[in-house]
């Protein structure tokens, strides 16, 4: 027996009538004509080919195979308007995932705080955060498997887009010991012949770095080509070399007992923000997300200062007045 192809319009008119036993009210019920329920259940029971209802006069009465059918259609029902109000709320941006890629430092000093304040609203939000290195998270937005990248301007694939958040001052890390711990500022020329436990290659700090010493061909010793924040960390506790690095590597992994001078110099800023890929349409939530870190009043830390309109695509190259020295 060919199985009816029936419609949610028609299931919601038999259930509305069985609830409430009147055709008047159960029309009322389905915004709809007293005459057009009439056709619905009629249609049902046609390609059922059963009587869902027993009419009178005076009285309704749900029959036997009226009482089957809706113990059978009641749970698709049921089914089909949880899952058709969560697609509401998706749509609404009210609910859904946001996959972020992001580097480390702004994944710890940044995007819980954005994160926070984005979940006062949107509670049914859940965020799926991977903070990889500015390379790994370019091939994590290229991929697909995330759908906003937090990271430092660079070079932007095709296709991609870089809206600016903060600029971070860079600055000059060293054991306490160091003769930095007198100074009030440096500039690259500082770094000259000095051992630089330096990110590795790929990062966005090592791209800036890397720059500014060939720029004012200055000569450093890589010894130390560190992966983590926590290695860079103990090695410059260790005192076996210095570091340049921006604002919120230092908020966001406790260097506190470490010299931190400003760099004052050209080139010595990272500007830091939110890349996504233009050509195709973020999810409603991300959007939305997207929307709210570009709004957001930021309370940024030493050394970081908020971008406003007027940026031009280019980090900006002057030294960083707001920027204090170690204390």
């Amino acid at each position: 027996m060919p199985i009816p192809d029936l419609t949610l319009q028609q299931l919601r008119a038999v259930r509305a009538l069985a609830a409430s036993g009147s055709f008047t009210k159960a029309a009322a019920a389905e915004h709809i004509s007293q005459s057009v329920l009439s056709r619905r259940i009629k249609e049902v029971e046609r390609l059922l080919r059963v009587r869902l209802f027993d009419r009178t006069t005076r009285q309704l009465d749900i029959t036997a195979e009226g009482q089957a059918f809706l113990l059978m259609t009641g749970a698709v029902l049921d089914d089909m308007d949880m899952r058709l109000s969560r697609f509401m709320s998706y749509v609404a941006a009210q609910s859904g995932t946001i996959a972020v890629a992001a580097l480390p430092s702004l994944a710890a000093a940044v995007l819980p705080d954005m994160m926070r304040g984005f979940m006062l609203d949107h509670p049914e939000v859940e965020f799926e955060i991977i903070d990889r290195a500015a390379d790994e998270v370019v091939e994590h937005l290229e991929s697909g498997t995330v759908e906003l990248g937090l990271t430092a301007h660079g070079d932007l694939p095709d296709g991609f887009r870089f809206t600016p958040l903060l600029q971070e001052q860079f600055y000059g890390v060293a054991h306490h010991s160091h003769p930095w711990s007198a100074r009030s500022s440096i500039s690259w020329s500082d770094f000259n012949s000095e051992t630089v436990v330096a990110t590795r290659p790929g990062t966005s700090i090592r791209a800036i770095t890397d720059a500014a010493f060939s720029k004012y061909s200055i000569s450093v010793s890589h010894h130390f080509n560190a992966c983590s924040a926590a290695t860079i960390r103990g090695l410059l506790r260790a005192g076996v070399g210095v570091a340049a690095l921006p604002a919120l590597e230092l908020q966001g992994f406790g260097l506190d007992d470490l010299v931190a001078v400003p760099v004052d110099s050209p080139g010595a800023t990272r500007v830091i923000g939110v890349m996504y890929h233009c050509s195709q349409d973020l999810s409603p939530v991300a959007a939305r997300f997207l929307d709210f870190m570009r709004a957001s009043e930021i309370d940024p830390p030493r050394g970081v200062s908020r971008v406003h309109g007027g940026y031009t695509g280019e980090p900006d190259t002057s030294s960083h007045a707001g920027a204090q020295p170690a204390g």
